[in-house]
C-alpha cells in the first residue's frame, strides 16, 4: 500500500487484498488491540451495521487506523431518498491507532488527521462520524488538547471502566490477587461447586458459540434489554472464522448444566470481557466471577498485560461496583463526535423531528438523527 503524498486511504475489509493489508498495519503497530482488526468490523458488517472500512489517515510525522462501519442515510426511515453516509466505529473501544510510534502524535499532528478526517469526510459524503476511543490507549488525552478550539469536532467523557491489572497474580491460589471480600467469597463458592470449559479445545468452537449465544439472549430477554445487544449467527460465525485464537468463549457447568458463559478478545497486550450471560443458578453460585478469573489466566498466558473488564451499563451503577471488587485500574472512557456537513447534519435533524412516527433524539446521543 504505498501511501506517499496520501492524505487518507480507505481499505475495505471486504477486499480480500485490502484485508490483508490491514491486518498487516495491526501487526506492525507499536501497540495494538483486537478491535482494530478488519475481521472485528467484518462481523458488525455480517451483522447489517454498514460496510467495514479501515481508514488510513496521514499528516506529516504520523499515520493513524481507524476502523469504522460506512451506514447509508438512506436507511434512515424518513430520508429514504437521502445520499450519502456517516460513519461510526463498531461496538467496544477503537478510536485512532498510532502506526508509526508509541509515543503520542503531536498537537499539530493530531490536528492534521482531524483535518484529513473531515476532507476525506466531505469528500466521500459523509455527514457525521462518531468514534468510540479506547480507554487504555490515552487517545482522550492526545485528541482533547489538539480540539479546545474546534465547533464540528469535540471529545465527549462517557463513563469509567475496569480492567484487571494482569500481573498481579496469585499463583498459590490461582486467582487474581488485590480481589476484595465479597468477590474472593464468591470465587471461592464458584471453584468448589462449578466447572470452566473453553470453546476451541474442550468444546468445538462453533458449537461453544451456539451455548453461548443460546444463555446470553435469554439473559438479555430477562433484562429487557435493547436491541443493539442482541447479535446475529452471522456476527458469531464471522467473530470465530476471521478473529480465530483471538476469540475465547468460556463455559461454566454444574454438573452437566450449562449455568453461565462469557465471550472474550484477546490482542497482543489487552484482553476484553466482550459479552457474558448467566442463569439464575448461574447467578446464585458466581458463574460470572469464575468465568472472569479463568480469562485471567487465559489472557496472561497470551501474554497479556490487561483483561479489561469495561464499565456499567449505566454509570457507576451495581455492574460497576461489582467489576470495581476485582481490584484492578480504573480508566475513562471518551467518544469523538465529527459533524463533517454541518447544514446536512442540521436538516437531517429536522427531517427527523418532523417525523410523526419517531420519539424526539435521545439527550446526549450522536448524531442526534440517528437517537
Amino acid at each position: 500500500m504505498n501511501l506517499i503524498g496520501c492524505k487518507a486511504q480507505v481499505l475495505a475489509a471486504g477486499d480480500l487484498h485490502d484485508f490483508s493489508e490491514w491486518e498487516e498495519l495491526i501487526d506492525q503497530a507499536p501497540i495494538s488491540d483486537v478491535y482494530f482488526r478488519p475481521g472485528y468490523v467484518c462481523a458488525y458488517e455480517a451483522a447489517g451495521h454498514g460496510k467495514a472500512i479501515g481508514l488510513v489517515l496521514n499528516s506529516n510525522h504520523a499515520q493513524v487506523l481507524v476502523p469504522l462501519l460506512l451506514r447509508p442515510l438512506s436507511d434512515l426511515p424518513f430520508a429514504q431518498d437521502e445520499p450519502g453516509f456517516d460513519v461510526a466505529s463498531p461496538y467496544g473501544y477503537g478510536g485512532l491507532l498510532p502506526l508509526t510510534s508509541a509515543e503520542p502524535p503531536s498537537q499539530a499532528d493530531v490536528r492534521a488527521l482531524l483535518d484529513s478526517l473531515k476532507q476525506w469526510c466531505r469528500d466521500a459524503g459523509v455527514v457525521s462520524c462518531f468514534i468510540r476511543l479506547h480507554p487504555l490507549m490515552d487517545q482522550d488525552c492526545w485528541l482533547g488538547t489538539a480540539l479546545l478550539h474546534e465547533s464540528a469536532t469535540s471529545l465527549h467523557y462517557q463513563a469509567q471502566t475496569v480492567a484487571v491489572d494482569l500481573t498481579r497474580w496469585d499463583s498459590a491460589l490461582q486467582r487474581i490477587a488485590g480481589l476484595d471480600k465479597g468477590i474472593r467469597l464468591d470465587l471461592s463458592r464458584a471453584t468448589r461447586i462449578l466447572r470452566v470449559s473453553w470453546g476451541g479445545s474442550e468444546v468445538p468452537l462453533s458449537e461453544a458459540l451456539v451455548l453461548f449465544r443460546q444463555i446470553y439472549e435469554q439473559r438479555m430477554v430477562q433484562l429487557n434489554a435493547a436491541p443493539h445487544y442482541y447479535f446475529s449467527a452471522k456476527y458469531y460465525g464471522f467473530l470465530a472464522e476471521r478473529l480465530g485464537s483471538n476469540v475465547g468463549v468460556a463455559l461454566a457447568w454444574l454438573e452437566e448444566e450449562l449455568v453461565g458463559a462469557s465471550l472474550f478478545l484477546a490482542g497482543r497486550e489487552f484482553a476484553h470481557y466482550h459479552l457474558s450471560g448467566t442463569n439464575e443458578k448461574g447467578r446464585k453460585f458466581g458463574a460470572t466471577t469464575l468465568l472472569i478469573n479463568a480469562a485471567a489466566l487465559w489472557a496472561r498466558q497470551r501474554g497479556c498485560e490487561l483483561l479489561h473488564l469495561g464499565g456499567g451499563v449505566c454509570g457507576e451503577d451495581g455492574v460497576f461496583k461489582y467489576k470495581k471488587g476485582f481490584g484492578g485500574p480504573r480508566f475513562h472512557h471518551h467518544t469523538l463526535h465529527v459533524i463533517a456537513d454541518e447544514s446536512r447534519y442540521q436538516e437531517l435533524m429536522e427531517r427527523r423531528l418532523r417525523s410523526e412516527s419517531l420519539p424526539p433524539p435521545r439527550q446526549g446521543f450522536f448524531p442526534q438523527y440517528r437517537a
